[in-house]
């Protein structure tokens, strides 16, 4: 491994806890760490594409999105890339939903009012809040996180990474949703026994609105400034996490400053979707690149201090995610240092 592609200094290693909010330790050492021959088990890097995962509701408008990874509190991940609006509706009755819109323009219904997200979009569904959605054009691709604890914007200071009043957009009443027939409504629980019910009408038809709160929203991720500490750039900060502190959301977006340190994170997982260049992100070219490192993995990460610019997003979350066979099927085992696909091309 050349010089270039391990860092000015490749032998330091940190072993952090809480993220870099905790204890910390560093070493050095006589070899680069992420380097590994071959790995056996389920906690091992992986890397997929999007457009690789091919979810149940691509051909088939009944059906939910199609679970990528699990864990044993309750987060989860899932994909989704509808070519027809869902001829139902669903209640996630134990967890709040983020969709990010990969590719596509998305049309949400829920019963607080309708939104129009596009690409780049993040969209926040909380607990019990029903909702539909379906391309308004062509086919669509999303990720979707499911976070048992409620989650929120909590960016670091009240102003600066993000302009709430200028780019936070919510849903709004939508006067064209019928009262219509029956509807089915599915109760979507976490151990997966859903129930539905037969409405007698559609549950998303509404009047007018007599609160000032929306609790549905949506959000770009350009429009979320990243952070860095110059000169040599440090870690990024959240803008969205969880009432537990189990689940954070970064803009891991190109910043300046230099590469990131060989890390062992003692109590997160990172999932990281590289979204778009111009610019790569180390080993990730392909828009829509979702790479996964477990934690107590060693990894280093590409530099994000890349001129041509390149968009992508960070979930840290306390849960151990194990990846579905489907998923494992259209994934790479992941080498830790540029975050490409390993040479033993073993999956």
């Amino acid at each position: 491994m050349s010089d270039e592609t391990k860092g000015a200094e490749p032998n330091v290693q940190l072993w952090t806890r809480d993220g870099f909010l905790g204890a910390l330790s560093v070493v050095t050492r006589s070899t680069y760490a992420p380097d590994y021959l071959s790995v056996e088990g389920p906690h091992a890097p992986r890397r997929a594409v999007l457009e690789h995962l091919v979810p149940g509701d691509a051909s088939d408008p009944q059906a939910l999105p199609t679970t990528v990874a699990t864990s044993r509190i309750g987060v989860k991940l899932h994909v989704s890339a509808r070519r027809a609006p869902m001829p139902f509706v669903v209640r996630n009755v134990e967890a709040d939903e983020i969709h990010f819109i990969q590719s596509g323009t998305v049309k949400f219904e829920t019963d607080v009012g309708s939104l129009i997200a596009g690409e780049g979009d993040f969209v926040c569904i909380p607990r019990a809040i029903a909702y539909r959605y379906g391309p308004t054009h062509g086919a669509m691709r999303s990720l979707i996180v499911e976070s048992p604890s409620a989650v929120k914007l909590t960016p670091p200071a009240p102003s600066g990474m993000l302009n709430i009043a200028r780019d936070l957009k919510y849903a709004e009443i939508d006067p064209e949703i019928a009262p219509g027939g029956p509807t089915r409504l599915i109760l979507k629980t976490l151990d997966g026994e859903n129930t539905v019910f037969l409405m007698p009408h559609d549950p998303l038809s509404l009047g007018v609105r007599l609160s000032d709160s929306v609790p549905v929203w949506k959000l770009n991720l350009t429009k979320i400034q990243v952070h860095a500490y110059l000169p040599e750039g440090g870690p990024p900060s959240h803008f969205l996490s969880s009432g537990a502190g189990d689940l954070l959301l970064f803009n891991l977006s190109a910043r300046l400053g230099g590469r990131p340190p060989i890390h062992i994170n003692a109590d997160f997982d990172e999932v990281i979707c590289y979204v778009q260049g111009p610019g790569a992100w180390g080993g990730c070219t392909e828009p829509g690149t979702l790479t996964w490192v477990p934690k107590g993995v060693i990894h280093h990460g590409p530099s994000e201090d890349v001129p041509e610019g390149y968009q992508a997003w960070l979930l840290e979350t306390r849960a151990t995610l194990r990846w579905t066979p489907q998923a494992i099927a259209a994934s790479q085992l992941m080498e830790t240092g540029n975050y490409a696909p390993h040479p033993s091309n073993v999956k």
